[in-house]
Parts: structure tokens; sequence; C-alpha cells
């Protein structure tokens, strides 16, 4: 996925391969984007890929 990524790659292409690898048999509890340029951090507990929260740094 990383390979082929666009020069608009993004917090959302991010949580895209986040959620592809999540584990399910030991469940992924957080999952955390940075972005450096925005200096925000971005997170979504218990793979809830909709519900995807956010602190600026």
């Amino acid at each position: 996925m990383l390979e082929h990524k666009k020069e608009d790659f993004d917090v959302s292409d991010c949580f895209k391969i986040l959620k592809e690898t999540s584990q399910t048999i030991c469940p992924t509890v957080v999952s955390m984007v940075f972005d450096v340029t925005d200096n925000t951090v971005y997170w979504c507990e218990n793979r809830e890929w909709n519900q995807i929260q956010k602190k600026k740094m």
C-alpha cells in the first residue's frame, strides 16, 4: 500500500492502512496517526473507524 502512495497521501489514507492491518484474534485497541505538518494526533479505539478523534498539540 505504501509503495503505491500518491503525493496527496493523508491521514485518511493512513487509517485505511491501519484498518487493513488491524488484528482480530488479539484485537487492536488503539490506532493512531500523527500529522507532523498539522501537529495533530488522530486516533480511534477498538477499531471503530467511523469515530476518529483528534488532539492538536
